[in-house]
């Protein structure tokens, strides 16, 4: 199984990164898989540790995958790092292995401590929706203008339907990403 989260990690000066992932679940086991080069990877490199936030909100999910987001945030209790305060949980995990291979780590992690700060409040079709366009956002250099095109009048409608002011305000935020990526010729 793998959960979407936003994974904060710290910085050499002890700032957080922000970045949505993929934890994987096997088995009662956990691990990241991090592209080398990223903040992330750096970060885990460098201090082991990092906090996995779930959260309803797929504002912050496009904020931290395509900006440089400044959260509000608490510090985690077992780890040196931050928690996203409109987390609906949390996990805190330390990196105990690392398998590499030419593009990237895969980090086995084990649980520290996990808590919750609210209830989960549900997902609807607008941030399914939103969530794929995200993915495809991050690896825009895969597609062309076209296929972008329908996944944005896709998630238009259900934005309209089933969405509401944070949905509006997210596919608006990749749109403009997008916008900027096409008009610069890719160059991002």
């Amino acid at each position: 199984m793998i959960y979407e989260v936003i994974v904060s990690t710290l910085n050499s000066e002890g700032l957080p990164n922000w970045a949505p992932m993929g934890l994987i679940e096997q088995q009662g086991s956990y691990f990241l898989h991090v592209f080398k080069g990223s903040h992330t990877y750096e970060n885990l490199m460098t201090r082991g540790e990092f906090v996995a936030n779930a959260t309803d909100d797929i504002l912050a999910f496009c904020l931290s995958a395509l900006g440089e987001p400044v959260f509000n945030c608490i510090p985690a209790l077992r780890v040196s790092g931050f928690v996203y305060v409109e987390a609906c949980s949390w996990m805190e995990f330390e990196a105990v292995a690392t398998e590499e291979d030419d593009l990237a780590g895969r980090f086995s992690c084990r649980l520290l401590y996990s808590d919750a700060r609210r209830s989960y409040r549900g997902y609807n079709r607008a941030k399914g929706s939103i969530m794929e366009l995200l993915v495809a956002a991050t690896r825009y250099r895969l597609y062309d203008r076209q296929f972008f095109n329908g996944l944005i009048s896709n998630a238009k409608a259900l934005v309209e339907r089933t969405g509401g002011e944070r949905e509006a305000q997210a596919l608006a935020f990749v749109e403009d990403y997008l916008e900027e990526v096409f008009d610069e010729g890719r160059s991002r």
